[in-house]
């Protein structure tokens, strides 16, 4: 059976970063629902008298974190001349950082150190464009 990868390509493809966000936003949570369902399953499994632990071969989803980081690059690469700007810039940070918190629900714990960094600079570009 082939691997799923989540977003897919094709969709992030084309478009505004806008939408590309919302297509991350939208992936991380059909690919969390896979996640949680996959364990679900396998704790279903170990209650009854069957011995199936979850292995990687498994596993038919992943996480296409060359998008994700593709998209922040393209964040990071927005200029920050005014203070509409670095407010734009840091509502789209924001946004990726909702993604991350997303992700964190799929059993990825380690990214809210992600997330809390995300958050942090949007705060800064946010108060930076207050100025």
């Amino acid at each position: 059976m082939p691997l799923i990868f989540y977003p897919y390509e094709e969709d992030l493809s084309s478009g505004s970063l806008e939408e590309k966000l919302g297509i991350l936003l939208e992936s991380a949570e059909r690919y969390k629902a896979a996640v949680l369902d996959s364990t679900t399953a396998a704790k279903i499994a170990e209650t009854t008298d069957v011995k199936k632990k979850l292995t990687p071969k498994d596993i038919l989803f992943a996480y296409n974190w060359d998008e994700i980081a593709k998209v922040l690059r393209t964040i990071r690469d927005l200029p920050e001349t005014n203070p509409a700007f670095k407010s734009k810039k840091g509502k789209y940070i924001l946004k990726l950082s909702e993604v991350y918190e997303v992700l964190r629900g799929a059993k990825m714990p380690k990214l809210e150190a992600v997330r809390l960094a995300l958050v942090n600079e949007a705060r800064q570009l946010n108060s930076g464009s207050a100025a």
